[in-house]
């Protein structure tokens, strides 16, 4: 509808260089809402370079000016909506690093002794937290025996839950067996 408008003789230069611009804007805008590789971002530039360029007199004194900002416009557009929206797009496929989830499977030491019983304190993910010792498969049958986990040791969160952290040792921890 633009283009007829613009062939025909009926929409100004200008004013046709002012709504390919606001088409450029569109593609821009959409290719925020779909996922399109990065398609409607190099359409848009295409018709932003187009509009901006109908949008000067060609015949004017101040010409290469004109090419000078439309090359400037033109190339920041370009690495903001192209290059931003992939590293955008990257991101939403990583797990979060933030919250609870973002907790489990770190590594962390041991700051004092950490029981299934009884909580101990751990240094994880730059923070200190209260920690329980979470009882692996393999150590399911062990009656009697209560896992410790001394200072120093390293561990690997396997959840969060209430205001303290599940761990699990990284290397084997000795047996104590309980008394009475």
């Amino acid at each position: 509808m633009i283009l007829s408008s613009y062939a025909q003789g009926v929409l100004p230069m200008e004013w046709f260089g002012i709504a390919l611009i606001f088409v450029a804007s569109v593609l821009f805008v959409a290719d925020l809402k779909v996922i399109g590789h990065g398609l409607p971002s190099l359409g848009g530039l295409a018709v932003l370079i187009l509009g901006i360029s109908l949008l000067f007199n060609p015949t004017g004194f101040y010409l290469l000016a004109s090419l000078v900002a439309l090359v400037a416009v033109t190339i920041l557009m370009g690495i903001f909506f192209v290059g931003g929206l992939s590293e955008a797009r990257a991101a939403q496929g990583r797990p979060s690093t933030t919250r609870t989830e973002g907790m489990i499977g770190e590594i962390g030491i041991v700051r004092g002794p950490v029981r299934s019983s009884s909580p101990g304190w751990v240094f994880v993910h730059g923070e200190r937290w209260q920690a329980i010792t979470a009882v692996a498969p393999e150590d399911a049958h062990k009656q009697g025996c209560e896992q410790v986990i001394e200072a120093g040791r390293r561990v690997q969160v396997v959840d969060v839950r209430d205001g303290q952290v599940l761990v699990l040792p990284l290397e084997p921890a000795p047996l104590v067996q309980e008394l009475g």
